[in-house]
């Protein structure tokens, strides 16, 4: 049955979000509005980032090696759009030390920049607290179902507690699998 209405949803966007990466040359500014940071192991397989879904891997299967991608949500500076920001391991730690410090992520300023502008350059990310009071930030996304969204894996695999129903599809440990809310 068709369901026509006079005025678009409340939720416009849906799960999907746009992902940014540091750009090159220049930089990303932006304002973390998830509390954690979410991550996985992912290869560069077929022209695009996919998870790694041991036991069947099709990218191990072909040799392609994986790396650790971590995400989170984040309202752009420059754009205003809420994107998904992916960085490597190597660039998540300032990430780890803020959230070490603050308890949470978010409303935690970044600045992303490549070490020589280089395309290939390391990630260097900088960091620092806001004050929340003076800026409205959306609610986050969950930054999991966003990307079962993005690589096409069915969202029926996620409970909205934040655990993965089936980790091993996913490549997550089974005691990696819970979120911190």
């Amino acid at each position: 049955m068709l369901n026509f209405t006079t005025a678009a949803p409340e939720e416009k966007q849906g799960r999907t979000l746009s992902i940014v990466r540091t750009p090159s040359p220049g930089a990303l500014i932006a304002i973390v509005t998830c509390s954690h940071m979410v991550g996985c192991p992912t290869h560069f397989w077929h022209g695009r980032t996919l998870p790694c879904q041991p036991p069947d891997c099709p990218a191990c299967a072909e040799g392609t090696a994986w790396r650790w991608h971590g995400y989170v949500t984040c309202l752009n500076d420059k754009t205003g759009e809420h994107q998904l920001f992916e960085m490597t391991a190597q660039a998540s730690e300032e990430f780890t030390t803020y959230q070490q410090r603050h308890n949470t992520l978010r409303g935690c300023k970044f600045h992303a920049t490549r070490a020589g502008g280089r395309t290939n350059g390391r990630v260097l990310i900088r960091t620092r607290p806001i004050d929340l009071k003076l800026i409205a930030l959306p609610p986050a996304p969950d930054i999991i179902k966003c990307l079962c969204h993005l690589w096409n894996i069915a969202t029926d695999n996620v409970e909205e507690s934040g655990t993965l129903k089936d980790a091993a599809k996913l490549s997550i440990k089974p005691e990696d699998q819970r979120i911190v809310q």
